[in-house]
């Protein structure tokens, strides 16, 4: 049993709010953290890269709907985390990010990896703290796991530095009540409910955007409850191609035609600053847990409170209503048909090399319901967006911060979460190399999940828009060789296949799916632009 210490102090607090798994890449700060770990029975997952790590609990925290937990050591630990922390900040996903950090007793001497990490968390995060005494760790980390999942989730931060958390701790705090882990829910006004059901029963063209948090766990539910009992159509906007998002099949421009919105999130890029189409003549219903209703447009109601509250407080008051959203969500159910018209040669093609869209429609043939699609990367990931589109699997997508890079750790963050059916990876070659070692991750942890990639030998999505702006003669630093990634993750341990051919595809990713190891499929695709423009 190891002494009372920090440490020991932060894993009871973990323990206490449910952790059953914490996400990591070692360094020395962390090592009383491990130790104790081993006392309380919580499993520790070591990656090879902190950012992984970061995406895996972010995989984590969207399937199990609680916070996932990454720990990292201080200074190029903590700055190797950021981009993924920001992934999950606008996917609207609860991390509980924890960074050692150098010594207190050192502070401002120019101490071993010092940096302000919380200055670093705090463009990053929800909110951030650095521990100045040991016996305040149990209460911050209760109040970052509850600020993590209080109104819009997102990710929250803790320093905790290196000499608090390995020094003793003379007396021993008792641990938050559980209760102090979880956040208060918050209702809007009933009027403003009943308001916003006027504006929405009164249109023609009502259309609801969702942010990513709002289509998740209870809000989710409840999101398709509200779909369900007006009629209302319902688009998810969790992309960074917005509105253009191939999974929406051509529908995001339902907008724009829209006589009434009902936004469930901020007022971002994704949805026009507010306004798609750029149409004053609408009612815009807004839902957001903060001050943040009027960011770039006044709209004519805001409801505030959480997604999950404020939904289901429109589910309930919605019953008995009468709704005349049946032609509308007709006229949008044609669109989306229509669409999927527009490729339905691609989808049987027996070209070579592959069209991107036959290894979609293999893929979606394929999975089992409920099965984990995690879809990262330039033109092959959108393909495989529109590919899938409606399938009955659950998507992780990379999100509106448009990073690429977090396929593979999704889905080994995925396998984690829900033991099972292995996840599949979704990813472009470039997009290989930023966490193509993870495999070794999956080979030591026996985690099985199977890697797509789509080989075209380039960064499609930057070479077809170069091509296009300045000519096909003016391509630059956007060409890759057609690298053998299935013998990449042989080196590693794992499984890996190469296909070059149509007909190869099916036998290959049912070996795969098949196999309970970690797998690589390198798929030789064509390089053809994805369906949908990049913003």
């Amino acid at each position: 049993m190891t002494e009372t210490n920090g440490a020991t102090l932060l894993v009871r607090a973990l323990a206490r709010a449910g952790t059953e798994r914490i996400f990591t890449l070692s360094g020395n700060q962390l090592l009383p953290v491990y130790d104790a770990c081993l006392d309380a029975g919580i499993p520790v997952t070591d990656t090879r890269h902190e950012a992984a790590a970061a995406h895996m609990a972010d995989a984590w925290a969207r399937l199990r709907g609680t916070p996932g937990v990454c720990l990292v050591s201080a200074g190029p630990g903590h700055t190797n985390a950021v981009t993924a922390v920001a992934n999950a900040l606008l996917a609207e996903s609860p991390v509980v990010w924890i960074s050692g950090g150098a010594a207190l007793a050192t502070r401002g001497r120019g101490g071993f990896q010092e940096l302000d990490q919380v200055a670093v968390a705090r463009s990053v995060c929800k909110a951030a703290w650095e521990v100045t005494r040991a016996e305040e760790i149990p209460a911050l980390v209760a109040l970052a796991w509850r600020m993590a999942l209080a109104g819009r989730p997102g990710p929250t931060h803790l320093t905790i530095p290196e000499d608090l958390l390995a020094a003793p701790v003379p007396a021993n705090p008792p641990l938050p009540e559980p209760s102090a882990f979880v956040p208060e829910p918050r209702a809007a006004e009933p009027d403003d409910v009943e308001r916003a059901l006027d504006l929405l029963a009164g249109a023609a063209r009502p259309v609801i955007l969702a942010s990513p948090s709002a289509a998740r766990g209870a809000a989710g539910a409840a999101l398709r409850a509200l779909a369900t009992t007006t009629g209302i159509p319902f688009l998810v906007v969790e992309s960074p191609r917005a509105l253009n998002d191939p999974a929406l099949l051509d529908t995001g421009r339902a907008a724009a035609l829209a006589d009434a919105i009902l936004l469930v999130g901020p007022q971002d890029y994704a949805v026009a600053y507010g306004n798609p189409g750029g149409t004053a003549q609408r009612a815009l219903v807004q839902v957001l847990a903060d001050a943040e209703l009027a960011r770039n447009v006044l709209p004519d109601l805001g409801l505030v409170g959480d997604a999950a509250s404020v939904l289901g407080q429109l589910v309930e008051a919605s019953a008995g209503r009468a709704w005349r959203s049946a032609p509308w969500r007709a006229e949008v159910d044609a669109m989306r048909a229509a669409a999927r018209e527009r490729f339905a040669d691609a989808t049987r093609s027996d070209e070579v090399p592959i069209h991107p869209l036959r290894v979609a429609a293999e893929l979606r043939r394929l999975l089992p319901p409920g099965a984990v699609v995690a879809q990262d990367g330039g033109e092959f990931s959108q393909w495989a967006r529109w590919g899938l589109a409606g399938a009955d699997v659950e998507t992780l997508v990379s999100g509106k911060l448009a990073m690429i890079g977090p396929a593979i750790p999704f889905a080994i963050g995925a396998a984690l979460a829900r033991p099972g059916v292995p996840p599949v990876a979704v990813l472009g070659d470039g997009t290989f190399g930023f966490h193509g070692m993870e495999f070794d991750t999956a080979v030591r942890h026996d985690v099985p999940f199977v890697a797509v990639v789509g080989n075209d030998a380039g960064w499609a999505a930057e070479r077809h828009r170069q091509a296009a702006r300045y000519g096909e003669d003016r391509v630059v630093a956007s060409d890759l060789l057609p690298t053998r990634y299935d013998r990449v993750a042989e080196a590693l341990g794992a499984e890996g296949v190469r296909v070059a051919r149509p007909e190869e595809l099916r036998p290959a990713l049912e070996h795969a799916l098949a196999s309970g190891r970690p797998t690589c499929v390198n798929v030789m695709i064509r390089s053809v632009p994805s369906p949908a423009a990049i913003p």
